[in-house]
């Protein structure tokens, strides 16, 4: 694919990995992405390539057998630009690769030695694709949850239905939010619980999720029915996910994967014109011109958006991924209507990845909630008081 114009692509993050892995997405993921898709399907053939590489636990540390990437690091680009290349082919498996690898981030940083070796270690020697659930119906804000965590001695009892649990728990493990009972300020309530697969009164519904895109990274829902929680499976201190502003290190994972699309769908639309003969027309021409330049302008705030956590100042830091997630998911949305006037019916018959790609685009960005994103930004403008970890 002809990427090698955006010199930045090449320049940030770990190039020996990036090259290797580009060399994958290529030649092995096109051939596997209609058949995961028709079948709503775990992409798990691509998810081991992506373990054989090490990008299942990128984000943790190098001492702990990761390769250290995530915004917080010295590596910040690595991990983001990995999802990239995987989203322009595979969205779905990008996005189980960011969860996996966010699970397994917070399970390093927030876990304890016992639980470092229980949950962390076999993450690095065997391919596995855990979930974060946070995710139910009806809650009212991200940090105060419906499904409920009673203390009991030794530990909780858990009970709550979860939805869009991407990768689910039975291939790994999934990290759940709970509210604890009679606590009502969310600095205070917020737990995070780990679940296993066997655990008694969990059960999963993989029939509930049949979305038109992003199927290649099925969401089932999780029931908990009474749960026990030891202390083992209880991940850090109480509140310890919104005082650490978890949410807001996680906006540029999903701009990697809305730009990564829209980089998918141009090149492809692009190397048709060409192979068609169409590029002699020149109003083929304007409107390759102008998607070229909205592509431009993403992946400069995209890239941007990555230098500003090297400067240490995360409210900026969220405040510009936001910008840029936002950015990113509206120049993919008006350059994919460009893309299928260029490309003609035909492209979108199932037998060629736009289709996809474009369905995909619009599934996912509905995470942006471009409203609240405004919103939030329009606050900090304004003086006002703000929370630019929230997504929606």
């Amino acid at each position: 694919m002809n990427f090698a114009e955006t010199p930045s692509l090449s320049r940030q993050g770990n190039p020996d990995v990036l090259a290797a892995l580009e060399s994958v997405v290529q030649e092995r993921f096109p051939a596997r992405e209609r058949a995961y898709h028709d079948a709503a399907a775990m992409p798990f053939e691509n998810l081991q390539d992506l373990f054989e590489l090490g990008l299942l636990t990128a984000t943790v540390r190098k001492e702990h057998g990761g390769l250290g990437s995530n915004v917080m690091s010295s590596d910040p680009a690595t991990f983001l630009q990995a999802m990239r290349r995987v989203a322009r082919v595979s969205p779905g498996t990008a996005h189980c690769m960011q969860v996996q690898n966010h699970v397994a981030w917070a399970l390093d940083e927030l876990g304890t030695d016992a639980q470092r070796e229980r949950f962390v270690k076999p993450m690095t020697q065997k391919m596995s694709v855990s979930s974060f659930v946070g995710s139910e119906a009806g809650r009212k804000h991200m940090y105060v949850l419906k499904t409920t965590a009673k203390k009991v001695d030794g530990g909780y009892i858990v009970n709550g239905n979860k939805n869009y649990a991407t990768n689910g728990y039975e291939n790994g493990v999934a990290i759940v939010f709970a509210t604890i009972e009679g606590e009502t300020e969310y600095f205070k309530s917020h737990l995070m619980v780990v679940v296993e697969p066997g655990m008694e009164g969990l059960s999963i519904n993989h029939d509930w999720y049949r979305p038109t895109g992003m199927r290649v990274c099925p969401s089932p829902e999780i029931y908990l029915n009474d749960v026990f929680i030891d202390e083992l499976h209880v991940l850090g201190e109480p509140g310890v996910y919104p005082r650490g502003r978890w949410q807001g290190r996680f906006h540029l994972g999903f701009t990697a994967n809305y730009l990564g699309m829209i980089e998918g769908a141009y090149e492809w639309v692009r190397q048709s014109l060409v192979e068609r003969g169409r590029g002699k027309d020149p109003f083929v021409q304007l409107r390759m011109g102008e998607a070229k330049t909205q592509l431009h302008g993403a992946q400069v705030v995209f890239e941007n958006a990555i230098d500003a956590w090297r400067a240490g100042d995360v409210q900026r830091a969220e405040l510009i991924s936001m910008q840029a997630k936002s950015i990113c998911a509206h120049a993919a949305l008006e350059m994919s209507h460009t893309l299928i006037m260029l490309a003609g019916s035909t492209a979108l018959f199932d037998e060629f990845p736009l289709a996809r790609l474009i369905r995909d685009l619009n599934t996912h960005i509905l995470h942006v909630g471009h409203d609240k994103t405004a919103q939030i930004v329009g606050a900090a403008e304004l003086g006002e008081s703000f929370d630019s970890t929230l997504q929606r």
